[in-house]
């Protein structure tokens, strides 16, 4: 599976359907309206004189009802909700209100009652909760959700506060409390895209990346005939993610300088591999018109690592836009008649661009994960493969298909006539090159 690309594959990941698969929230976790509990709001400002609240934005995770699907967004939703209900007497007061802004909104208002003490709440105090609510927050969706979505879902978090002005009418003042809020969350969230651009630098300036390698295995012989080279951040951090990784480089406008140093180092790294073995190396469609991945730069590159053309693969997924087709397709012509082979990734999941299957000069199409899994209860699913298939017969491709994890899927990709395959079925990623399992289809 690429991991230099922001995977966008459509259907449901099955750990996701486990971990929020359930019923829905118990009534005592209900989170009414804001109009549900105006009149509470109301009082607080009157009787305190101001106002304080923490806005929790989610509207980033709408995301999911358009890849997965409603169902699933709600679940995701209602994890949200409860992660949130669940700070009442831990991370907030008892008192404080919580509302959202409507039934299957993405906005969580927490309207915040006075302390035991007499002073009342001033900005410095909500800012410091309103930040250890952004992490306590973030943390949890991180452990719950993103790593089985292979998405980073940052939720932002704002504070404000109203002072009483008794000439302007109450639900005016509550109106502008939430629109200040609404300022300071993305204000909030641009001072976090900074952050994370300059720990990216850090990281791409220092090298801190290291490549893990991925079996892929002639499926009906059990020999493996490739490696495939994954990118992993520093060990502990959120950056280990890979999605994350690639999330944030194009989040920051730093994809390229990422993929260079990750292609860089999956080439060094790879030294030693054996000489009938195909590494595969994923690539951003840009990177093909890197100057300094290419002509006599690349030829001693190569050279000093004990590495030939003809023994690397190079990996495009199709989800990256081509803007070009024409500059690519001729680009990429220039690393074939070197001796490099192309693959293309993700193919099948509806991203797939018949044009580049057909004119590209391919040795390798890559079927999505999304297209393996349960293959072999999914007669649509195998229609595909099937037709998949016979474009590489016709274009003298070989056909790889991601993301084997039972023999079921095994034998029904065999039977299907695929050439190669590539699986947790076979192993996992590790370094060095790693061994595989052969599973028994007989």
């Amino acid at each position: 599976m690429t991991d230099t690309k922001k995977t966008k594959a459509k259907g449901t990941p099955k750990q996701l359907t486990k971990v929020t698969r359930k019923k829905s929230l118990p009534a005592e976790m209900y989170i009414p309206e804001l109009q549900e509990k105006m009149l509470d709001v109301k009082k607080y400002l009157v009787a305190n004189n101001s106002l304080g609240m923490i806005l929790i934005d989610a509207s980033k995770i709408n995301k999911i009802e358009f890849f997965y699907g409603k169902s699933i967004y709600d679940e995701v939703l209602d994890v949200l909700k409860k992660v949130i209900f669940e700070m009442k007497g831990n991370q907030i007061r008892n008192k404080d209100i919580i509302t959202i802004n409507h039934k299957r909104g993405d906005h969580f208002y927490i309207f915040l009652s006075k302390k035991r003490e007499t002073k009342s709440l001033i900005s410095g105090d909500i800012e410091k909760m309103a930040n250890r609510l952004n992490v306590h927050i973030n943390e949890k969706i991180y452990q719950t959700i993103n790593p089985l979505l292979k998405e980073r879902l940052k939720i932002s978090v704002g504070y404000a506060i109203i002072i009483y002005n008794p000439l302007i009418e109450l639900e005016r003042l509550i109106d502008k409390l939430v629109e200040e809020a609404k300022v300071m969350a993305n204000y909030q969230e641009f001072r976090s895209n900074l952050r994370n651009k300059e720990k990216l630098q850090e990281l791409i300036i220092k090298e801190e990346i290291r490549t893990i390698f991925h079996p892929i295995v002639d499926i009906k012989n059990n020999v493996i005939i490739g490696y495939e080279a994954l990118t992993r951040g520093p060990a502990g951090t959120e950056y280990e993610n890979p999605y994350v990784l690639f999330n944030v480089a194009e989040e920051t406008g730093m994809l390229f300088e990422l993929d260079r140093i990750c292609r860089k180092h999956a080439l060094i790294n790879a030294r030693g591999i054996e000489k009938k073995i195909k590494l595969f190396v994923n690539i951003l469609p840009v990177t093909i018109q890197d100057p300094e991945f290419r002509g006599k730069y690349l030829k001693t590159f190569l050279k000093d690592i004990d590495i030939t053309p003809h023994e690397v693969v190079l990996e495009v997924s199709e989800r990256q836009a081509i803007e070009n087709f024409n500059i690519f397709k001729e680009e990429s012509k220039k690393y074939t008649d070197l001796g490099f082979a192309i693959a293309i990734d993700d193919a099948g999941t509806g991203y797939s661009n018949l044009k580049t299957l057909l004119e590209l000069k391919l040795q390798y199409i890559k079927l999505d994960i999304s297209l393996i899994r349960d293959i072999d209860k999914n007669v649509l699913k195998q229609e595909i493969v099937n037709s998949m298939v016979n474009i590489g017969k016709s274009i003298n491709a070989l056909v790889i298909a991601e993301g084997i994890e039972t023999v079921e899927e095994l034998k029904l990709l065999i039977k299907l006539g695929v050439d190669y395959g590539q699986g947790f079925l076979f192993a996992r990623p590790s370094a060095p090159f790693p061994k595989i399992h052969k599973p028994k289809v007989g």
